[in-house]
C-alpha cells in the first residue's frame, strides 16, 4: 500500500474516501466508507461509468479486491 504524506494518521476508512474523493475530482455524491466485518464498502452517486471507474480505481489502490465492496451507482 503506498501511502501518500498527507494520508499519515488516518484511518482506513479515511484515507480510502480521501483516495476516491481525489481520483474522481469531487465528483461522487453522497460518499460513504464503512469497514464491515473487515470488508471496505464505498457507497455513492456518480456522473458516469468512467467516473465510477476512477473511483473503483483510487479505492483498490488501498484495499486489495477480496476486501472491497462497492455499491455506486450511475446517473
Amino acid at each position: 500500500m503506498l501511502l501518500h504524506k498527507s494520508d499519515e494518521g488516518m484511518t482506513l476508512r479515511e484515507q480510502v474516501e480521501s483516495r476516491v474523493r481525489q481520483f474522481t475530482h469531487n465528483r461522487i455524491r453522497n460518499l460513504t466508507v464503512e469497514e464491515v466485518q473487515g470488508c471496505v464498502v464505498v457507497r455513492g452517486q456518480v456522473p458516469s461509468y468512467h467516473t465510477k471507474q476512477l473511483a473503483l480505481h483510487g479505492a483498490l489502490e488501498l484495499v486489495s479486491g477480496d476486501r472491497f465492496s462497492s455499491n455506486i451507482t450511475v446517473g
